[in-house]
């Protein structure tokens, strides 16, 4: 299978958002269609936010719910502490093949990001 190789703008602060999301949900083994259904979206909403292919992102609602499954204080955990050192960052990212439990590779893409710079204005 052909590497698709794309670029997206994100806010830095939206990027951590969805970094920390993820690190704290792989970490208490919860997949992302469980959360999905925890926090009442689509069952694909959470992949297609950490994917970066698409425009979803989390909103403070969505934090809020996230924080109380996965069972963390405070939303603030899930927000960084310092302030974001750009305002606008460019991802670049691979769709590469998901990995599945036997270690086959699946039909599904899922991002893996090759590059983060800051997002000059033109």
């Amino acid at each position: 299978m052909e590497k698709l190789v794309s670029k997206k703008k994100i806010t830095e602060l939206e990027f951590r958002i969805i970094e920390k999301v993820k690190e704290v949900r792989t970490k208490k083994g919860v997949s992302r269609m469980q959360l999905s259904n925890d926090i009442r979206v689509d069952k694909g909403f959470v992949g297609k936010v950490e994917s970066y292919a698409h425009p979803d992102k989390y909103n403070f609602s969505h934090l809020f719910r996230i924080a109380k499954i996965l069972k963390i204080k405070s939303i603030r955990d899930l927000i960084p502490n310092d302030m974001p050192k750009y305002e606008d960052i460019e991802i670049v990212y691979e769709m590469v093949p998901k990995i599945n439990k036997d270690g086959s590779q699946s039909k599904q893409l899922e991002s893996s990001v090759l590059e983060i710079r800051p997002k000059t204005e033109r």
